[in-house]
């Protein structure tokens, strides 16, 4: 068992009185001390040694600096934990979740001969759109669109014509060109989609 330690640090000496409250203090120092057993003394210690180990470790500069950063970071820390938050909350993060896993999926089933697909479907389009664009086929649409709100905005709110009718407008010089260049292009078009009969 352990010696009290008024007997290890030597109880013959006379002790000097001291005044109420650092008699207590001492009291209370001294029954703390007389209390411990060596394996708890050795285990403090050991506790001592590796926390004095671990304050030398976080003193270095590095540690410093990087404990200032992280400081420094807080209310940027703060505000993208309470994004993240939301996102969650909203629904929106399991969103972007289920989508990075589709775009995912997507690149791990790309192979060559897909990518050569599409990219050949691409360079396709572009020839198309050149074409059209070289035969002035956006004048075209164009004037298609403005024809028919013409057409609509004019018969709007009246009555059906008669046949009759409807045979003397096809009369006119300008009707008669555009049933020839339709009547053209309906034969035309089964050759360019390679129909046959």
């Amino acid at each position: 068992m352990a010696q009290p330690a008024r007997k290890i640090v030597g109880a013959n000496k006379a002790e000097p009185e001291l005044p109420g409250r650092s008699q207590e203090i001492l009291d209370l120092i001294s029954a703390g001390m007389d209390s411990l057993e060596p394996p708890v003394v050795q285990n403090m210690v050991g506790n001592l040694v590796r926390l004095g180990e671990m304050a030398d470790e976080l003193n270095r500069p590095e540690m410093l600096e990087l404990i200032r950063e992280v400081a420094r970071a807080g209310n940027n820390l703060s505000s993208l934990i309470a994004e993240i938050r939301d996102l969650q909350e909203t629904g929106t993060m399991t969103t972007l979740l289920e989508l990075g896993r589709t775009v995912q999926a997507i690149k791990d089933s790309l192979n060559a001969g897909v990518v050569t697909g599409v990219l050949q479907q691409l360079v396709d389009l572009m020839a198309m759109l050149d074409r059209i664009q070289m035969l002035r086929g956006d004048r075209l649409v164009t004037g298609m669109v403005a024809a028919l709100q013409e057409a609509v905005s004019e018969n709007k709110g009246q009555s059906p014509q008669s046949v009759l009718s409807l045979l003397r407008q096809l009369n006119s010089p300008e009707a008669r060109k555009a049933l020839g260049i339709f009547a053209s292009f309906l034969q035309k078009l089964p050759a360019h989609l390679e129909f046959t009969n």
